[in-house]
């Protein structure tokens, strides 16, 4: 039987805005999308069914490159009135950023050498640039080996983690804390799926696209 496809989802980092507060995923409840921020690319509604069964690969930036924070199990799709969510059980929680398996670094450092072999065509000339090219807006699936090597890789440092290595809350998932941290994390997931936001609450993290560097 084949394996589940894999989707790289890019998270953000938290910006230098007093109402930030970078809630979605809901690692607690297996939930991504609920502020409708994907609405646009990944979880189009129109196409978000495709997405059943896939497994969501999870990569934050940071001052530590990209790093692998979570493997979804194979997902579903719940259609809400005002957004699409993906949700997964279980529901663990992820790497905190720093003990995350290492997607890509701009020296070229990856414990994924298949994914790392991908960004080598490019035309950015740093490693992280590259990376972010390709998967920003990415919904295909990866190649199936590339697929199998990062979930063998995910899994097996997942058997061996100790428990200072995955999050006790969500923010440690970041690479740095956001200027507001979500303390009510159940009110605020229902919130997010109860009410229907006047406008896209992304609107105002969209930045223009960073020139590539040298690649060193």
């Amino acid at each position: 039987m084949p394996s589940p496809p894999i989707i790289i989802v890019c998270l953000r980092r938290p910006r230098n805005d007093p109402s930030e507060v970078r809630d979605d995923p809901f690692w607690e409840f297996g939930s991504f999308g609920c502020t409708g921020c994907h609405a646009g690319n990944l979880m189009h509604p129109r196409r978000i069914q495709e997405l059943v069964g896939c497994r969501m690969a999870f990569a934050q930036g940071g001052p530590l490159g990209f790093r692998l924070v979570y493997l979804t199990p194979p997902v579903d799709v719940n259609e809400h009135d005002h957004v699409c969510e993906l949700v997964w059980n279980p529901a663990d929680m992820p790497f905190r950023y720093p003990s995350a398996p290492i997607l890509i670094t701009n020296d070229g450092s990856s414990h994924f050498p298949l994914l790392k072999a991908m960004l080598e065509s490019g035309h950015c000339t740093t490693w992280e640039g590259q990376f972010r090219s390709n998967f920003r807006s990415r919904r295909l699936p990866l190649p199936r080996q590339v697929a199998r090597q990062l979930s063998t890789v995910y899994s097996a440092k997942r058997r061996i983690v100790d428990d200072e290595m995955i999050c006790e809350t969500y923010e440690q998932a970041l690479p740095w804390p956001p200027p507001q941290i979500d303390r009510n994390r159940r009110g605020s997931y229902e919130r997010r799926l109860g009410v229907r936001p006047t406008k896209s609450p992304c609107a105002r993290s969209r930045t223009p696209r960073s020139r590539c560097r040298s690649r060193q």
